[in-house]
């Protein structure tokens, strides 16, 4: 295959990215909150009583960086801290009332966002899923990925 070709198709993946991206962000910040911040409260509805060491790893990003983030979304009334019973010197993370509500806004104004995706014809969405598929594929065979 040409060399510019793929050239183009990797500027197309990264335009791609971040139009997606911004629109995230544009719905995230509408509320209030960081796309990180966002992320964070979608891990603690999905996995409630998740250990912060735990939310770390989901976030790919160190223990120093999750705190930090988790202690604004407390301040925030967000989530709450609670001691494990079993083990005090556990901290588990919970979701309140109030960030369960902003989690509920923020999941509709990303729909919001990302309607116009409804707009893609689906064979040729299912075509595009598949070529990525591919091309992550091909990239972790030659262990680029890893």
């Amino acid at each position: 295959m040409d060399s510019n070709l793929i050239a183009d198709l990797f500027l197309s993946f990264r335009a791609v990215n971040q139009s997606m991206h911004h629109a995230i962000m544009k719905g995230s910040e509408e509320l209030g909150l960081t796309p990180i911040q966002f992320m964070v409260l979608k891990f603690v509805k999905k996995t409630p009583e998740i250990r912060l060491s735990e939310l770390a790893d989901c976030l790919f990003i160190g223990n120093s960086a999750t705190s930090g983030i988790v202690d604004r979304l407390v301040k925030l009334d967000m989530i709450t801290r609670e001691r494990g019973e079993r083990d005090r010197r556990s901290v588990m993370l919970k979701m309140t009332s109030k960030g369960e509500e902003l989690l509920r806004k923020a999941n509709e104004r990303r729909e919001q966002v990302l309607l116009p995706l409804m707009k893609l014809d689906e064979t040729e969405a299912k075509q595009m899923m598949e070529t990525h598929k591919k091309i992550v594929n091909l990239l972790e065979k030659t262990d680029i990925t890893e």
